[in-house]
């Protein structure tokens, strides 16, 4: 395989990896012969995924952790670097919501809440991650952010678009500072994902929220990760501080 195109031994972090997105990212990355760390908060589907993967040989470690806690974080990142000596790649999925309201029906604490799952959680990782990476003089980080964070669309909550356009705009800062360190960092945006939950959520709406994607289909987990693969590659060293749009021309920049 070429070097520019290879992951292999290299340690990556994925919160949220033990389901969706996350858990395609692992898949996928567990494949190439990375060193994998699923950080996630739900034990029996973390223990679940890493034992799958380890099951296919990969080097990989399952870490409970809820990353709204700076605390879990810091103890979270401790027992990878424990474990392999350093972290190279991040990719921060953890996040999600919990239902839709108007505004004037939106709860301060729902708020606080999605935007602390979404948008705290990758500024605790990337801030754990960052010294490490700084001391090797390498790292890619790959934020997902979403299509609500790029445009007003009804089916996602007003907390979550919000908390998604600050992951582009936390992105674009860091891609900066973290430049002269050889570390890149870059966001995915993905449009409508058919995992279990989103399933269920537009069950009745998505023959219709079909007829608005060109390709007339919702994306899978496989294939965003596909994306995030690539900018976890040592061959996307000079793209840094973008946002990858994953969804299927529904929106274009």
């Amino acid at each position: 395989m070429n070097e520019r195109s290879s992951i292999k031994d290299h340690v990556a972090v994925v919160t949220g990896g033990a389901a969706g997105i996350g858990e395609a990212v692992v898949s996928r990355f567990a494949a190439e012969g990375a060193r994998v760390a699923v950080v996630d908060k739900d034990p029996d589907k973390g223990n679940s995924i890493t034992e799958k993967i380890k099951a296919d040989d990969a080097d990989a470690l399952f870490v409970r952790a809820d990353v709204t806690s700076a605390s879990e974080t810091k103890e979270a990142f401790r027992l990878v670097l424990e474990r392999w000596g350093k972290v190279e790649i991040l990719v921060n999925c953890a996040g999600g919501f919990f239902e839709t309201h108007a505004i004037e029906d939106q709860k301060e604490e729902d708020w606080d809440a999605i935007l602390a799952w979404n948008l705290k959680s990758v500024f605790l990782c990337c801030r754990e991650a960052a010294p490490t990476m700084k001391k090797e003089g390498y790292g890619r980080i790959v934020n997902i952010s979403s299509q609500a964070g790029r445009t007003g669309i009804l089916e996602t909550a007003l907390h979550y678009g919000a908390a998604k356009a600050g992951i582009l705009g936390l992105t674009r800062r860091l891609s900066v500072e973290l430049a002269p360190y050889g570390i890149t960092a870059n966001a995915v945006a993905p449009g409508v994902v058919l995992s279990p939950r989103v399933a269920e959520m537009h069950k009745d709406r998505l023959p219709e929220i079909n007829k608005t994607i060109p390709m007339a289909r919702p994306g899978g987990a496989e294939e965003i990760a596909d994306g995030i693969w690539y900018l976890s590659t040592p061959g996307s060293s000079y793209i840094t501080g973008v946002t990858l749009d994953i969804n299927g021309g529904r929106w274009m920049t």
